[in-house]
């Protein structure tokens, strides 16, 4: 494949996730109250549609009214509307200099809110650029990193998010471009100007979501890794050229890969360092994570949950909670949960999983993408062990050891509060999209060359069918309302 047609197609791919998620962002009420249908009886709320957006606004009109950094306050009567007010403060800055830039008005209003959902639109598209050049210089395979980008651009779950108010699509951001800079690293050699955007990048993603810490190990594991050439080999009297390549490729001494990988560190910590000190003297903790937890007793606690299904079941709560509850609700979200964990693309979101009364199966669609995605998966296990793929183990290393950190910080806020939510894991969706895209590519044989577009196909067509689901759902909430006294 040439260099054209594969820029070609990324840009083609970028601009699909640009359509997609613009469409997110106008079929999604903005700030606009209504009723939740999905469990149970239905339930009155100040807004239906995309979830935290409403606070995640409210900190960016506290800056834009000059009132400086919100500071968290968990007796706060009006806490409904100030909860996101412990969050680090890179996006809601982004956000509140894009609004200036772009003439957003009034972010209470919903032209106003379009305006600045549009910012999203344009860090998701970054994302996918990062997915490819994470798959491109990890594994120096077109067709690899082509189908992760497919997946990235076109997964339902990422593109909504990229058209909503939240400081997610940024972190999703700069993690994959982190790991992409790694992977080059690793691959290619270690040099300055790499070495000073991961730390910037890797600072930046501190000062945007606690969950960022997840890169901090990955910097140490880079450190731990055999690393390439980053000075040229001078070829001895008398080598042949073969010879000379090869010892082009050898693996350079650890030591300064470890002194620049120490100075990205470094360089993060010095940016990040100064939100922390101001976090410890107002919350008493750097992360605010202690203040956040005094907030939010009266959420739902797995505590009471498990208690609940105890009490229901004579016991077993705890396997339930986790299988039925976690597992289920976040292997579907993963796909695409619209509004408040509200709107599913079939059938209601109950943990329920069996064959109902009727003999119909629910969840029918996420059922086929979980399995599509389960194989692919697997496929990627068997990639993994072939001598084609034996240089990009360090690569797979990195990909797999920050997606079990990020899922292991996900199972932790789990196990005291029910957020069954996969945009939780979506920091290591290039990770993530890579392994599904190597593991489509082996399964599909001589076919190889058509894995990608399948992968963009199959996602283009859900798409199409949650955008054509969502304005019939959203107007049912908005009218159920209206007969809730």
């Amino acid at each position: 494949m040439s260099r054209n047609a594969i820029l070609g197609i990324l840009f083609a791919l970028i601009a699909v996730h640009i359509v997609l998620a613009a469409n997110y962002a106008s079929s999604t009420p903005y700030r606009q109250a209504g009723a939740l249908l999905g469990l149970g009886k239905p339930q009155k709320v100040q807004d239906i549609g995309a979830p935290d957006e409403r606070q995640h606004v409210n900190y960016v009109i506290h800056l834009l009214d000059g009132k400086g950094f919100p500071v968290f306050k968990p007796g706060d009567p009006n806490l409904y509307e100030t909860y996101q007010s412990h969050q680090p403060p890179a996006y809601y800055l982004l956000a509140a200099a894009w609004c200036k830039v772009s003439g957003a008005g009034d972010l209470t209003q919903s032209s106003g809110g379009l305006r600045l959902r549009a910012l999203n639109v344009i860090l998701g598209a970054g994302t996918v650029a990062g997915v490819f050049f994470l798959a491109f210089w990890g594994f120096r395979n077109p067709e690899v990193a082509l189908g992760a980008t497919a997946f990235a651009a076109c997964l339902p779950m990422f593109t909504a998010l990229s058209g909503a108010v939240s400081n997610d699509p940024l972190l999703i951001l700069l993690s994959t471009w982190v790991l992409a800079l790694i992977a080059a690293c690793v691959r290619d050699g270690w040099t300055i100007q790499r070495t000073v955007l991961i730390g910037l990048l890797t600072g930046a993603a501190f000062l945007t979501k606690t969950t960022a810490l997840a890169l901090a190990p990955i910097l140490i594991l880079a450190a731990l890794l055999p690393q390439e050439v980053d000075t040229p080999h001078v070829p001895e009297f008398g080598e042949s050229s073969i010879e000379t390549l090869e010892k082009m490729r050898l693996k350079s001494k650890p030591a300064p890969a470890k002194i620049l990988i120490l100075a990205a560190g470094v360089l993060a910590l010095m940016m990040a360092g100064p939100w922390w000190v101001r976090n410890q003297m107002l919350y008493h903790d750097p992360f605010a994570i202690t203040a956040f937890n005094a907030a939010f007793k009266g959420s739902a606690q797995k505590a009471d949950i498990v208690a609940s299904l105890d009490a229901a079941n004579g016991g077993g709560g705890e396997l339930t909670y986790w299988k039925d509850w976690v597992g289920w609700w976040t292997a579907r979200s993963f796909f695409g949960v619209f509004g408040y964990m509200d709107i599913w693309m079939n059938e209601r979101g109950t943990s329920f999983t069996g064959v109902s009364q009727s003999g119909a199966a629910p969840n029918t669609l996420y059922r086929l993408l979980l399995a599509a995605t389960i194989l692919c998966l697997l496929g990627w296990l068997i990639a993994i062990t072939k001598e084609q793929w034996k240089e990009t183990r360090p690569i797979q290393i990195l990909n797999a050891t920050f997606f079990v950190v990020v899922f292991l910080l996900f199972v932790k806020f789990n196990m005291q509060y029910f957020q069954a939510q996969a945009r939780y894991l979506l920091p290591a969706l290039g990770p993530i999209a890579c392994a599904v895209s190597i593991g489509a590519w082996q399964l599909m044989g001589k076919m190889q060359k058509f894995s990608y577009p399948l992968i963009a196909a199959l996602f283009l067509c859900v798409n199409v069918y949650a955008l054509n689901k969502l304005p019939e759902e959203f107007s049912k909430r908005i009218e159920a309302a209206s007969h809730i006294e």
